[in-house]
C-alpha cells in the first residue's frame, strides 16, 4: 500500500517535471500576446477576457493530466509570474485586473469539469 503510494507521488513528480517546460512557454507566449495586442491597440478592457479564456483553456486541457489540485496551483502560480514578467516588457506593466481575470478562468474551468464529471458519474452510475 506504502509502495503503491510513493509510486503514484513519482508518476506524479515526473509529469510536473515533463509538463513545466509547456507552461513556461505558455506564461511567455502569454506575455508576448500582451506585446502584440497592445501593438494592434486593442481595447485595454478585452485583454482581462483574453487571459481568463486562456487560462480557462489551460485548465480543461490539462486537469485530467494533473489533477484538479495541480493545475489550480500551477496556473495561480503562472498567472502570478505573467504579471511579474511584463515588468521585463517594454510598454507592459503588470495589473491586477488581468491577474484577477486569469483566476477566475482557473476557478471558472475547474468548477465547470468538476460539475460535468459529477453529472456523468450520476448518470452512469447504475439505479439503486
Amino acid at each position: 500500500m506504502f509502495g503503491s503510494r510513493i509510486i503514484e507521488l513519482a508518476k506524479s513528480f515526473l509529469i510536473s517535471i515533463a509538463i513545466y517546460p509547456v507552461v513556461l512557454v505558455g506564461v511567455w507566449g502569454l506575455v508576448a500576446l500582451g506585446t502584440v495586442a497592445a501593438d494592434m491597440h486593442m481595447p485595454a478592457d478585452t485583454m482581462p477576457l483574453i487571459y481568463g479564456l486562456v487560462f480557462a483553456v489551460l485548465t480543461v486541457a490539462l486537469i485530467d493530466l494533473l489533477g484538479v489540485a495541480s493545475v489550480v496551483l500551477a496556473l495561480v502560480a503562472s498567472a502570478n509570474l505573467i504579471e511579474y514578467a511584463q515588468l521585463l516588457v517594454p510598454g507592459r506593466s503588470p495589473s491586477a485586473v488581468d491577474f484577477v481575470a486569469s483566476l477566475v478562468g482557473v476557478v471558472v474551468a475547474a468548477t465547470l469539469v468538476w460539475v460535468a464529471r459529477a453529472l456523468v458519474e450520476r448518470h452512469a452510475a447504475p439505479d439503486h
